[in-house]
């Protein structure tokens, strides 16, 4: 469904007519974010027109917020020349990922057009490695010296904020780059004029290194509430910044893997934030058919169990009664397990060396839940379902042995898939639930062999 149904009809009698003044003040006072909603809502030839014929400074501002192929596609025909100013416009990590996406001859092509400071600038962002802070900062960050007074570094900043993504933290740096401290804004402009800024930064700061994982700087700035973080190399140097904004994508981007790898959609390295309707069917099948494979395999070993139980079920009938609901009782205990220790580890609440610490909680929680849902399981049988005391026995027991077991796997499972470096998530809801149905029905006929000695 368009979000913008009063607004496309317009716009396309104005490319339609060829209308690019129109388009232009069209768009002249809107929100960078709105434009590229309205482009998604146009066909896709419309918006690749929409953001080709846009003001250049609105146009690279517009990039940062449109799907990765849609901006290859409007700067691979592009004149070299005005490809350059594009990229000169944008944001440094949003141009160091654009250019990861263009064929290197067309970067040639582009790069000779800028400035050798932001040829180098790109070329660095863009060989870092992907999925490292390196790959996510920016370059693009306001620097102070620590001997300036607080009045000279105001009038610093006041020059720079215009070419600055952002001047709510300042960085100071020694001359050889290294990082000294941090100056907040707020800090600075309650300040006296005629401090020195080494005697009001900031000391104890937080940091990230070039290396580290993008989620984990992520979960820094979200902890300790940052506008940025500085980024470091291996010896101490400040190379940029991880902003507040792009910690925020990290964060989706991230738990958006982890919903499509738990529910057995995609692999980590298969997820992203595709838009629903922008997803192409193949695939989308292509992403599901694999796990879906995987689980009708383990499946049939469920089959097996009933087969090999078979004897069991002739002697009592009205035992495949009660196996939907025990093997749902296991499947949605499990499940609940998982999803909160998959949800610790990446809050870093639990941590790989605490699996005997976790598993004892989980066992705990197994036997307060088990034994209620047992009782239950008892008296539902008995008196609901007319069975003996014996066989409703049986139905609480069992229920109470497959929460303990359930929440075992539940909570081990993915702890020990992240110290074998799995992702956890990829440990998914639909595995744990098969590998308990399966597990479950050998539990429940051994105690009903067991108790009423068939």
């Amino acid at each position: 469904m368009l979000r913008n149904p009063l607004l496309v009809p317009d716009l396309r009698e104005l490319i339609q007519a060829g209308e690019i003044a129109a388009i232009r003040d069209f768009f002249a006072d809107q929100h960078p974010a709105h434009v590229a909603e309205v482009i998604e809502d146009m066909d896709e030839d419309e918006g690749d027109t929409i953001l080709a014929v846009l003001p250049d400074r609105l146009q690279s501002s517009v990039m940062s917020y449109v799907d990765p192929e849609r901006q290859v596609r409007v700067v691979e025909p592009m004149d070299p020349v005005k490809a350059a100013a594009l990229l000169h416009l944008m944001s440094h990590d949003d141009r160091a990922d654009l250019v990861n996406r263009l064929d290197e001859d067309r970067v040639d092509q582009i790069l000779r057009h800028l400035a050798q400071a932001e040829r180098e600038d790109i070329r660095r962002l863009a060989s870092y490695e992907e999925g490292t802070a390196g790959a996510v900062m920016t370059t693009d960050y306001a620097t102070l010296n620590p001997n300036l007074t607080v009045r000279e570094a105001l009038d610093r900043l006041r020059h720079e904020a215009p070419d600055r993504e952002t001047i709510d933290y300042s960085f100071v740096v020694d001359p050889g780059h290294r990082l000294l401290g941090i100056v907040p804004l707020k800090r600075l402009i309650m300040a006296s004029p005629r401090a020195r800024v080494d005697e009001i930064m900031q000391l104890d700061m937080i940091v990230g290194r070039v290396d580290e994982d993008q989620e984990s700087v992520a979960r820094k700035i979200d902890k300790y509430d940052l506008y940025a973080i500085p980024v470091l190399d291996a010896s101490d140097m400040l190379v940029g910044i991880v902003t507040h904004d792009d910690a925020m994508d990290i964060l989706r981007r991230e738990q958006t893997e982890d919903i499509l790898a738990f529910g057995g959609v995609a692999t980590d390295a298969e997820a992203d934030d595709e838009p629903y309707w922008q997803g192409k069917l193949i695939g989308v099948v292509r992403r599901r058919i694999n796990w879906l494979l995987m689980l009708f395999l383990a499946e049939s070993f469920t089959g097996n169990v009933l087969r090999f139980f078979q004897g069991v079920e002739k002697s009592m009938p009205d035992l495949s009664l009660y196996v939907p609901l025990l093997i749902g009782t296991g499947g949605n205990a499990g499940s609940q397990t998982v999803s909160t220790i998959i949800r610790g580890l990446a809050l870093g609440e639990v941590m790989p060396n605490q699996v005997f610490r976790v598993l004892r909680r989980e066992l705990l929680t197994g036997l307060m839940l088990g034994t209620i849902l047992g009782i239950l399981g008892f008296f539902y049988a008995w008196i609901f379902r007319g069975q003996n005391r014996p066989f409703s026995a049986v139905i609480g027991m069992t229920i109470l042995c497959i929460c303990l077991w359930a929440n075992s796997v539940g909570a081990v499972v993915p702890i020990l898939a992240r110290k074998f470096g799995i992702d956890p998530a990829v440990v998914s809801a639909p595995l744990i639930t098969t590998l308990v149905d399966a597990t479950g029905l050998v539990i429940y006929f051994t105690i009903a062999k067991m108790v009423l000695r068939i």
